[in-house]
Protein backbone atom coordinates (compact mmCIF):
# COMPACT_ATOMS: atom_id res chain seq x y z
CA UNK A 1 0.00 0.00 0.00
CA UNK A 2 1.25 3.50 -0.88
CA UNK A 3 0.68 6.61 1.96
CA UNK A 4 1.17 9.77 0.50
CA UNK A 5 1.27 10.99 3.92
CA UNK A 6 4.72 8.94 4.43
CA UNK A 7 7.76 10.51 3.74
CA UNK A 8 9.93 9.20 0.80
CA UNK A 9 11.87 6.44 2.02
CA UNK A 10 15.73 6.27 1.80
CA UNK A 11 17.37 4.60 -0.64
CA UNK A 12 18.98 1.17 -0.35
CA UNK A 13 16.73 -0.16 2.23
CA UNK A 14 16.62 -3.83 3.09
CA UNK A 15 12.97 -5.12 2.43
CA UNK A 16 10.26 -4.30 4.42
CA UNK A 17 6.65 -2.63 4.30
CA UNK A 18 4.99 0.37 5.79
CA UNK A 19 3.06 -0.32 9.17
CA UNK A 20 -0.45 1.29 8.46
CA UNK A 21 -3.55 2.44 11.78
CA UNK A 22 -5.37 0.02 9.63
CA UNK A 23 -3.62 -2.55 10.51
CA UNK A 24 -5.12 -2.02 14.52
CA UNK A 25 -8.02 -2.27 16.32
CA UNK A 26 -7.75 0.78 18.50
CA UNK A 27 -7.67 3.08 15.29
CA UNK A 28 -10.71 4.86 15.07
CA UNK A 29 -12.55 3.21 11.96
CA UNK A 30 -13.52 6.38 10.39
CA UNK A 31 -10.15 7.63 9.92
CA UNK A 32 -8.02 7.39 7.16
CA UNK A 33 -5.27 4.75 7.08
CA UNK A 34 -2.33 6.50 7.89
CA UNK A 35 1.33 5.48 7.70
CA UNK A 36 2.83 4.98 11.13
CA UNK A 37 6.46 3.42 10.35
CA UNK A 38 8.45 1.68 8.06
CA UNK A 39 9.55 -1.87 9.46
CA UNK A 40 11.94 -4.04 7.68
CA UNK A 41 10.45 -7.88 6.86
CA UNK A 42 13.58 -9.49 8.97
CA UNK A 43 16.42 -8.81 10.73
CA UNK A 44 19.23 -6.76 8.83
CA UNK A 45 23.09 -7.26 9.00
CA UNK A 46 25.54 -4.69 10.32
CA UNK A 47 22.33 -3.22 12.14
CA UNK A 48 24.04 -0.52 13.75
CA UNK A 49 25.93 0.34 11.12
CA UNK A 50 22.53 1.11 9.39
CA UNK A 51 21.16 2.78 11.81
CA UNK A 52 24.52 5.25 11.84
CA UNK A 53 23.67 5.97 8.21
CA UNK A 54 20.21 6.66 8.53
CA UNK A 55 20.45 8.57 11.59
CA UNK A 56 22.77 11.06 9.53
CA UNK A 57 19.89 10.91 6.68
CA UNK A 58 17.63 12.22 9.41
CA UNK A 59 17.45 15.80 9.07
CA UNK A 60 16.63 15.06 5.36
CA UNK A 61 14.21 12.25 5.41
CA UNK A 62 12.65 13.50 8.61
CA UNK A 63 12.35 9.35 9.36
CA UNK A 64 13.47 8.73 13.00
CA UNK A 65 15.54 5.42 13.14
CA UNK A 66 15.06 2.60 15.87
CA UNK A 67 16.48 -0.80 15.84
CA UNK A 68 13.69 -3.33 16.10
CA UNK A 69 14.09 -6.28 18.46
CA UNK A 70 13.58 -9.55 16.82
CA UNK A 71 13.32 -12.14 18.88
CA UNK A 72 14.47 -15.78 18.77
CA UNK A 73 11.31 -17.02 19.31
CA UNK A 74 9.33 -15.91 16.20
CA UNK A 75 5.96 -15.57 18.53
CA UNK A 76 6.69 -13.32 20.45
CA UNK A 77 7.45 -11.16 17.49
CA UNK A 78 3.55 -11.11 16.80
CA UNK A 79 3.76 -9.33 19.94
CA UNK A 80 4.51 -5.71 18.30
CA UNK A 81 1.77 -3.23 18.53
CA UNK A 82 2.20 0.43 16.97
CA UNK A 83 -1.45 1.82 16.62
CA UNK A 84 -0.72 5.30 16.92
CA UNK A 85 -2.17 7.40 19.66
CA UNK A 86 -4.61 10.71 20.30
CA UNK A 87 -1.76 11.55 23.45
CA UNK A 88 0.02 14.71 22.39
CA UNK A 89 3.59 15.67 22.68
CA UNK A 90 3.01 18.84 24.45
CA UNK A 91 2.99 17.16 27.95
CA UNK A 92 5.24 18.76 30.57
CA UNK A 93 8.00 16.19 31.11
CA UNK A 94 7.69 17.18 35.54
CA UNK A 95 3.76 16.71 35.10
CA UNK A 96 4.29 13.10 33.33
CA UNK A 97 6.89 11.69 35.87
CA UNK A 98 4.83 13.44 38.70
CA UNK A 99 1.62 11.61 37.28
CA UNK A 100 3.55 8.68 37.28
CA UNK A 101 5.07 8.80 40.32
CA UNK A 102 1.89 9.38 42.54
CA UNK A 103 -0.05 6.46 40.45
CA UNK A 104 2.83 4.04 42.11
CA UNK A 105 2.39 5.54 45.48
CA UNK A 106 -1.42 5.00 44.94
CA UNK A 107 -0.98 1.10 44.46
CA UNK A 108 1.12 0.80 47.94
CA UNK A 109 -1.62 -0.57 49.44
CA UNK A 110 -1.40 -4.31 47.92
CA UNK A 111 -4.81 -5.99 46.82
CA UNK A 112 -6.14 -9.35 49.51
CA UNK A 113 -3.86 -12.17 48.36
CA UNK A 114 -1.80 -10.48 46.00
CA UNK A 115 1.31 -13.15 45.32
CA UNK A 116 3.35 -10.47 43.77
CA UNK A 117 2.76 -8.01 46.44
CA UNK A 118 6.50 -6.04 46.07
CA UNK A 119 7.28 -5.52 50.27
CA UNK A 120 6.09 -1.83 51.08
CA UNK A 121 10.34 -1.40 51.99
CA UNK A 122 11.53 -1.89 48.32
CA UNK A 123 8.97 1.28 47.30
CA UNK A 124 10.48 4.59 46.98
CA UNK A 125 8.03 6.00 49.19
CA UNK A 126 6.68 9.99 49.35
CA UNK A 127 6.12 13.39 47.59
CA UNK A 128 7.80 13.10 44.06
CA UNK A 129 10.97 14.47 44.76
CA UNK A 130 11.14 17.02 41.93
CA UNK A 131 13.58 15.90 38.74
CA UNK A 132 17.27 15.52 39.38
CA UNK A 133 19.59 18.13 38.70
CA UNK A 134 20.98 17.83 34.61
CA UNK A 135 24.08 15.64 33.84
CA UNK A 136 27.53 17.42 33.05
CA UNK A 137 30.07 16.72 30.45
CA UNK A 138 31.15 17.76 26.76
CA UNK A 139 30.43 13.81 24.95
CA UNK A 140 28.41 14.50 22.31
CA UNK A 141 24.73 13.04 21.97
CA UNK A 142 24.79 11.81 18.89
CA UNK A 143 28.33 10.42 18.61
CA UNK A 144 27.55 8.31 22.29
CA UNK A 145 24.18 7.16 20.24
CA UNK A 146 25.81 6.15 17.08
CA UNK A 147 28.49 3.98 19.53
CA UNK A 148 25.59 2.36 21.65
CA UNK A 149 24.14 1.44 18.09
CA UNK A 150 27.19 -0.51 17.48
CA UNK A 151 27.86 -1.93 20.05
CA UNK A 152 23.74 -3.20 20.38
CA UNK A 153 24.15 -4.47 17.02
CA UNK A 154 27.22 -6.90 18.43
CA UNK A 155 26.06 -7.42 21.91
CA UNK A 156 25.07 -10.83 22.31
CA UNK A 157 21.66 -11.68 23.95
CA UNK A 158 20.95 -13.38 27.75
CA UNK A 159 21.61 -16.83 26.40
CA UNK A 160 25.17 -15.74 24.61
CA UNK A 161 23.33 -15.68 20.87
CA UNK A 162 23.67 -13.02 18.29
CA UNK A 163 21.23 -10.12 18.02
CA UNK A 164 18.47 -10.20 16.03
CA UNK A 165 17.66 -6.65 15.03
CA UNK A 166 15.21 -5.07 12.27
CA UNK A 167 15.41 -1.70 11.23
CA UNK A 168 12.60 0.64 11.67
CA UNK A 169 11.97 4.46 10.44
CA UNK A 170 9.26 6.44 12.09
CA UNK A 171 8.21 10.23 10.69
CA UNK A 172 9.60 12.08 14.00
CA UNK A 173 11.65 14.83 14.92
CA UNK A 174 13.11 13.37 18.25
CA UNK A 175 13.17 9.81 19.32
CA UNK A 176 11.42 10.84 22.35
CA UNK A 177 8.15 12.17 19.89
CA UNK A 178 8.76 9.06 17.74
CA UNK A 179 7.16 6.80 20.81
CA UNK A 180 4.18 8.56 20.75
CA UNK A 181 3.91 9.27 17.36
CA UNK A 182 3.94 5.77 16.39
CA UNK A 183 1.78 4.38 19.42
CA UNK A 184 4.25 1.95 21.01
CA UNK A 185 2.60 -0.04 23.76
CA UNK A 186 6.19 -1.51 25.15
CA UNK A 187 5.10 0.14 29.01
CA UNK A 188 1.32 -0.80 28.63
CA UNK A 189 1.78 -3.04 31.99
CA UNK A 190 2.71 -0.20 33.11
CA UNK A 191 0.85 3.17 31.45
CA UNK A 192 -1.06 2.99 28.40
CA UNK A 193 -0.06 6.74 28.18
CA UNK A 194 2.66 6.68 26.14
CA UNK A 195 2.99 10.47 25.76
CA UNK A 196 3.72 10.34 29.64
CA UNK A 197 6.72 7.91 28.77
CA UNK A 198 7.49 10.33 25.63
CA UNK A 199 7.42 13.23 27.84
CA UNK A 200 9.82 11.92 30.53
CA UNK A 201 12.40 10.83 27.08
CA UNK A 202 12.24 14.14 26.49
CA UNK A 203 13.73 15.78 29.41
CA UNK A 204 16.10 12.98 29.55
CA UNK A 205 17.21 13.84 25.89
CA UNK A 206 18.06 17.68 27.39
CA UNK A 207 19.45 16.80 30.81
CA UNK A 208 21.29 13.65 30.17
CA UNK A 209 21.74 13.96 26.35
CA UNK A 210 19.56 10.82 25.98
CA UNK A 211 18.68 9.12 22.65
CA UNK A 212 16.56 6.21 21.72
CA UNK A 213 17.98 3.36 19.67
CA UNK A 214 16.38 0.56 19.93
CA UNK A 215 12.87 -0.70 21.05
CA UNK A 216 11.49 -4.35 21.66
CA UNK A 217 7.70 -5.32 22.34
CA UNK A 218 8.25 -4.38 26.08
CA UNK A 219 11.79 -3.23 26.15
CA UNK A 220 13.64 0.26 25.01
CA UNK A 221 17.39 0.95 25.11
CA UNK A 222 18.79 4.79 25.13
CA UNK A 223 22.00 6.34 24.96
CA UNK A 224 22.96 8.35 27.68
CA UNK A 225 25.87 11.16 27.01
CA UNK A 226 25.82 12.46 30.04
CA UNK A 227 25.30 10.30 32.83
CA UNK A 228 25.22 10.99 36.80
CA UNK A 229 29.22 10.74 37.72
CA UNK A 230 28.29 9.89 41.33
CA UNK A 231 26.06 8.22 43.98
CA UNK A 232 23.97 11.63 45.64
CA UNK A 233 22.74 12.18 41.69
CA UNK A 234 22.78 8.58 40.83
CA UNK A 235 20.25 8.48 43.51
CA UNK A 236 18.30 11.40 42.24
CA UNK A 237 17.99 9.96 38.77
CA UNK A 238 17.18 6.87 39.95
CA UNK A 239 13.97 8.22 41.84
CA UNK A 240 12.85 9.26 38.20
CA UNK A 241 13.81 5.41 36.57
CA UNK A 242 11.69 4.24 39.30
CA UNK A 243 8.08 6.12 38.20
CA UNK A 244 9.50 5.63 34.34
CA UNK A 245 10.00 1.84 35.03
CA UNK A 246 9.51 0.59 37.85
CA UNK A 247 9.77 -3.41 37.32
CA UNK A 248 14.13 -1.84 36.36
CA UNK A 249 14.31 -1.87 40.35
CA UNK A 250 11.73 -4.45 41.22
CA UNK A 251 13.06 -7.10 38.75
CA UNK A 252 16.49 -5.85 37.78
CA UNK A 253 18.59 -8.12 40.21
CA UNK A 254 19.30 -5.11 42.83
CA UNK A 255 18.68 -5.13 46.13
CA UNK A 256 18.18 -1.60 47.47
CA UNK A 257 17.86 1.67 45.82
CA UNK A 258 21.15 2.26 46.31
CA UNK A 259 22.62 -0.39 44.36
CA UNK A 260 20.39 0.33 41.00
CA UNK A 261 21.52 3.89 42.04
CA UNK A 262 25.31 2.89 41.98
CA UNK A 263 25.05 1.09 38.45
CA UNK A 264 23.50 4.25 36.61
CA UNK A 265 26.95 6.27 37.67
CA UNK A 266 28.90 6.37 34.60
CA UNK A 267 26.72 4.52 32.56
CA UNK A 268 26.45 5.07 28.55
CA UNK A 269 23.12 3.27 28.22
CA UNK A 270 20.09 2.73 30.46
CA UNK A 271 18.37 -0.27 29.49
CA UNK A 272 14.25 -0.48 30.72
CA UNK A 273 11.76 -3.52 30.82
CA UNK A 274 7.76 -3.66 31.01
CA UNK A 275 7.05 -6.84 32.83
Amino acid sequence: MTHTNFPALPEALPAGRIVDTAEHDRAPSAAPARGLLWMSDAPVDAAGVTWTRLRNDHERSGLYPVLLEHDYDDSRNDRWSFFGTAGGLDVDPETALRTLWDRLQEDREPEEDDEDEIPEEEWPAGPWPGLAPAGTGEDSPWAMAEQYAAHLQDDPDLHGRPPRWRLGLIPADTGAGALTLVGWDGPCNHTNQVELISAALRTWEERFGVRVVGLGSDRLWVSVARPPKDLDHARAVALEHFAFCPDNLWQGGYESLDAYAAALVGANSWTFWWD
